[in-house]
């Protein structure tokens, strides 16, 4: 089975769809998007009728509950206030109806998914440290778990011993006795200084994990933010990938 897995879109239609373009070169047997595939940008709606289209495995991200009142957005900064409050008035019924019932976690057979971490998914915890990890570790019962929410791509590793590391680099084999935590990047806003379109592939056959970057239309992405009165700061921070 080889997987092709999302997160964070952000209503980033350009990014999806080169995405996406990558994706269908790779022969993926099932996509599994890791949650806001809305939130920032300008085009929420086609976001979504894109990876439903899919037939996706799809859990909920902070800013897809937001978009439909089921999270507090009181601790949101004001851009991201804004664009949640946008973005809940341009969603579909059909839409918000289909967010609103996105689940937190999903388990397959040697790995499971989440948006945050699986310490608490519902309060939307971040993985930013080894002591992170580590806590999060304690909650997975998987080989792998996947996840997104802040943005930045990393592979953290936990031996046998349940010592961790971050690990060099975006790819990996699987040996037997250790764990990992895998964040995949977003595709529509990276904040790791690239502002490349971040995804990952899972083989299982080959037992590889791999996370890509690709290009794609950035200019386009900013004047729809900006024409659609969205923050501008949401625009700008699209080419540094901050």
């Amino acid at each position: 089975m080889k997987y092709g897995l999302i997160a964070d879109i952000h209503g980033n239609l350009e990014a999806l769809q080169v995405v996406l373009a990558e994706l269908r070169d790779e022969g993926i047997d099932q996509y599994i998007c890791l949650g806001d595939v809305v939130g920032y940008g300008a085009d929420p709606n086609e976001c979504l009728e894109l990876v439903k289209g899919l037939e996706p495995v799809i859990i909920a991200g902070n800013h897809d509950w937001a978009s439909v009142g089921k999270t507090d957005i009181s601790y949101f900064n004001p851009s991201a206030r804004e664009a949640v409050l946008w973005t809940r008035n341009q969603l579909t019924k059909e839409n918000m109806d289909y967010l609103r019932n996105l689940r937190l976690t999903e388990e397959f057979k040697n790995f499971v998914v989440v948006h945050s971490t699986l310490v608490s998914p519902q309060t939307w915890g971040y993985i930013l440290t080894i002591s992170d990890a580590k806590a999060s570790f304690a909650h997975q019962t998987r080989q792998l778990c996947f996840i997104g929410h802040s943005h930045q791509p990393v592979i953290v590793m936990e031996d046998g011993d349940g010592n961790c590391e971050a690990l060099p680099g975006f790819s990996l084999e699987l040996p037997q006795g250790h764990r990992y935590i895998v964040n995949i990047g977003s595709v529509g806003q990276p904040r790791d200084g690239d502002p490349r379109a971040a995804f990952a592939l899972y083989d299982t056959p080959s037992k590889q994990v791999e996370v890509k970057r690709v290009e794609y239309d950035i200019k386009l992405a900013q004047d729809k933010i900006i024409r659609a009165g969205l923050p501008r700061n949401l625009a700008l921070r699209l080419e540094y990938g901050r």
